[in-house]
């Protein structure tokens, strides 16, 4: 995944209003709820020969308050996350929503969700 691509992903989050950081919040988070992402990188076969990426982008909500924030913020993410750009570095990107589901969590006070994104680059050599 490239780091234009994890821009896109912030600069998504952030339009949607939706509380998000790169792997961990560095400061305090939110208090009543925030979202982390993290990728998994497919194995390309074609990388060499047209740049192809595919990427699945996790995201993972956390709250202490109801799973109503969660799941409104589920709902945003699939309505709009679904689009494709050229990025400013020239990499074409197509990201579309794959699912979400409930994690469970060892604090009783705490709810969390995930969702995977996928995500395609075309990376220009």
């Amino acid at each position: 995944m490239s780091i234009a691509a994890m821009e896109f992903m912030n600069n998504l989050m952030q339009s949607m209003g939706i509380p998000y950081a790169f792997v961990r919040w560095e400061e305090a988070p939110p208090d009543d709820r925030y979202w982390v992402g993290e990728y998994i990188e497919a194995e390309s076969l074609t990388l060499k020969e047209d740049g192809f990426q595919e990427t699945t982008f996790i995201l993972r909500g956390y709250t202490s308050a109801s799973w109503l924030l969660l799941e409104q913020d589920k709902e945003k993410i699939e309505r709009n996350a679904s689009q494709t750009a050229i990025l400013p570095n020239g990499t074409g990107i197509a990201v579309s929503y794959d699912g979400g589901s409930i994690v469970p969590t060892s604090h009783m006070d705490w709810k969390s969700m995930k969702i995977n994104l996928k995500i395609q680059e075309w990376k220009v050599k």
